[in-house]
């Protein structure tokens, strides 16, 4: 792996952010900052920093984020940071190793006797793609994520030099309890979607055991959160793990056709975007089929996509179709990616919006109940 330009630490199939972008100021179970990996083209895991909880929530403290650090020479990434109410600033480093990266945390100091045992470092897991998949810990114990949280809970009070939260926050933690889950995996090593080659990755501890949590115990939109604690009397090298992703070598994005998937009235102009892997090697055509009534397809287009424009981390393309008017039904085909049926009809667009009035769009923060039949 090596930092790229955009001072993230990339290779093809897999890649590590380190914030690249902050919590927010309020709700900070956003799922999209600290350390972040994408495998495969998924986002597999986010929020890898230091935690007071097995599985925070929205109101709980974060750590202050007081720089960031990209050394395209040593290929490494580095957080400077710091919970100010606790004294405690620390480093997180990312820095690639052959088959994968090295997480470590950097104490500026021992960890004080009223974060030992609370204080670890968290990455989190999303659910959909593990949910059903298998785990092995140590090589040996085996499991499946669960598809429903159903752990254990005990008792977790707040420090109590913690910053107070409004009085309305107060009443929510009271109302829920002040718990959390059991681990339901813990070991030195473990592998996640073992038998999933697109997301199987294996996470081993030079430091505390790894335990596995699962946040949906305590909030809806919790995922699983692999932590380790951070043990009183280090400093450097506190926490340290190693993360190995099975990458599949020269893997590439299958290509994103994006278009109108309600369709287009005939004199309408008709353009699909490409969404491509830069390393992507296509064909420079695009076709457009028609489906006929016995369930063929039959090509009725086909002309140049336009050169590819790079943005962010992939290049994009665009197919002008606007030629084909005949009313049908209709799918857009670029290499083996065949996007799902279309009309083209004068009325593609009637009962369209009458959807939008069976749902409650918020124009600020709204609490509603509605109440309909049965939902």
């Amino acid at each position: 792996m090596r930092v790229n330009d955009k001072n993230y630490l990339d290779t093809q199939g897999f890649s590590v952010f380190l914030y690249d972008s902050t919590y927010h100021p309020v709700f900070v179970d956003q799922k999209n900052t600290a350390m972040e990996m994408i495998l495969h083209g998924q986002r597999i895991a986010t929020n890898g920093d230091v935690r007071l909880m097995p599985t925070p929530e929205q109101w709980d403290l974060v750590a202050t984020l007081k720089g960031r650090h990209a050394d395209k020479a040593n290929n490494t990434l580095t957080a400077d940071l710091s919970f100010p109410t606790f004294n405690l600033d620390y480093t997180l480093e990312v820095a690639a190793e052959p088959g994968g990266v090295r997480v470590s945390i950097n104490l500026d100091k021992p960890l004080s006797q009223q974060l030992a045992g609370r204080a670890g470092f968290n990455l989190e897991f999303l659910p959909s793609i593990y949910m059903g998949k298998a785990y092995l810990v140590d090589g040996t114990k085996a499991g499946i994520f669960p598809r429903t949280p159903d752990d254990p809970m005990i008792k977790v009070l707040p420090l109590p030099d913690e910053p107070k939260k409004a009085y309305y926050l107060e009443d929510w933690d009271k109302a829920k309890g002040y718990t959390q889950p059991l681990p339901f995996a813990e070991g030195k090593s473990i592998t996640l979607g073992v038998d999933d080659r697109l997301a199987r990755v294996n996470v081993t501890s030079d430091t505390a055991n790894l335990m596995l949590f699962d946040g949906r115990d305590r909030a809806q939109n919790g995922w699983f959160v692999l932590r380790s604690l951070i043990p009183s009397g280090q400093t450097t090298g506190a926490i340290v793990w190693h993360i190995r992703p099975d990458v599949i070598p020269n893997w590439t994005r299958p290509p994103m056709i994006a278009h109108s998937q309600v369709g287009y009235p005939p004199g309408f102009s008709k353009v699909a975007v490409l969404e491509l892997d830069p390393k992507y090697n296509g064909p420079n055509t695009a076709k457009v089929l028609r489906l006929m009534e016995d369930g063929s397809y039959k090509q009725v287009f086909e002309t140049p996509i336009t050169p590819s424009t790079p943005w962010l981390r992939y290049v994009y393309s665009k197919f002008d179709f606007t030629p084909v008017k005949d009313p049908g039904l209709y799918v857009i085909e670029y290499a083996d990616q065949r996007t799902a049926p279309f009309p083209i009809s004068k009325d593609a667009y009637a009962n369209i919006w009458q959807d939008s009035l069976d749902h409650h769009l918020a124009a600020q923060m709204d609490h509603v109940s509605v109440r309909e039949g049965y939902r």
